[in-house]
């Protein structure tokens, strides 16, 4: 089911995902995508909760996808920056630019797609309701370019660089086009927090903190990493699934938050690391070598606990592991 799973989100679909996390069912799941059920269909309620991921009736609900796409429209000295930092924080990465002197793999090493080609007819090659679309071109004339065919997809964030001036014509030809005020609006710019940015680096961490912050006030989706996913479809072992079912306190990663523990003790992705990611490790292991094969438990911590054995501020969470037959 899992490889179904990991197949349906590599495919571009964000499916839900129904897990057991109490009850005489612990440990059993179901997935559905559109009409389409696989698994324990007795999981599935009748209607999806507006608020995920959430525990509700003992069953973890949630929708699943891919992290966020950011596409980078022009391949200078902000993009080179923005793309390291997006990259670190968990983006896909695509650069676009026209110049393959600047959109090449030497000046963009960690990017997952880098494409040379017109502006338009690159944005036309991506079209995910995910995406996080970054205009910083060299000129007027491409920025409105890019801005015109972004503003016909769906997209989750548009934000364009450039000085208010720059900003008021692209936006004023646009309107003379007949784009509207509600739609303009939609796209931040100036782009970027406000904290006095000045060198690319510091530009940088402005656009990428507010794609977080924008990606966490809407998140409903618990995102699977490409490691996650790639663990998935490959294992040809039996392997331990540990969820983070629930939070209580100041534990670093939310609902939904997953890891692979192997045979050989490898960890793949992270429920948040220090002690209560060790201790999720350390029962996976003893559970694939002798058993049980599903357990659910709580990690608690004091604020001196927590100091002494790596987990931050203290808090609680509640864990489950499953053991997967590849």
């Amino acid at each position: 089911m899992f490889k179904q799973l990991a197949h349906l989100i590599r495919s571009g679909r964000s499916p839900y995902l129904y897990t057991a996390v109490d009850g005489p069912k612990i440990g059993m799941t179901a997935v559905k995508d559109g009409d389409s059920v696989i698994g324990e269909i007795s999981l599935v309620p009748d209607k999806t909760p507006e608020s995920l991921p959430v525990v509700k009736n003992g069953v973890l609900i949630e929708r699943i996808t891919t992290p966020p796409h950011l596409v980078l429209c022009g391949a200078g000295h902000v993009s080179v920056c923005t793309a390291k930092i997006a990259k670190m924080v968990g983006f896909r990465v695509t650069v676009i630019d026209d110049r393959t002197e600047f959109a090449n793999r030497d000046r963009f090493p960690d990017a997952d797609e880098i494409i040379s080609l017109p502006f338009t007819e690159a944005l036309d090659s991506v079209s995910d309701a995910n995406t996080y679309y970054v205009i910083v071109t060299r000129g007027h004339k491409d920025d409105r370019t890019c801005l015109e065919t972004i503003l016909r997809k769906p997209f989750a964030y548009c934000g364009m660089i450039g000085s208010k001036a720059k900003i008021k014509a692209v936006f004023d030809h646009m309107r003379a086009s007949g784009y509207s005020d509600e739609l303009l609006a939609k796209v931040h710019s100036p782009i970027g927090l406000s904290i006095g940015a000045e060198t690319p680096e510091e530009i940088a961490v402005c656009i990428v903190g507010e794609m977080i912050l924008v990606k966490n006030r809407a998140k409903r989706c618990t995102e699977w990493d490409d490691a996650l996913l790639e663990a998935i479809e490959t294992l040809r072992e039996p392997y331990a699934m540990v969820t983070l079912i629930e939070k209580r306190g100041s534990a670093p990663r939310s609902t939904g938050a997953r890891m692979i523990v192997k045979t050989d003790g490898t960890i793949i992705s992270s429920i948040g690391g220090g002690f209560g990611e060790f201790e999720a490790s350390e029962r996976a292991g003893e559970m694939l070598k002798s058993g049980p094969r599903v357990m659910r438990y709580t990690c608690k911590m004091n604020n001196t606990d927590a100091a002494q054995k790596g987990m931050i501020c203290g808090g609680e969470i509640e864990i489950l592991i499953q053991i997967i037959e590849a």
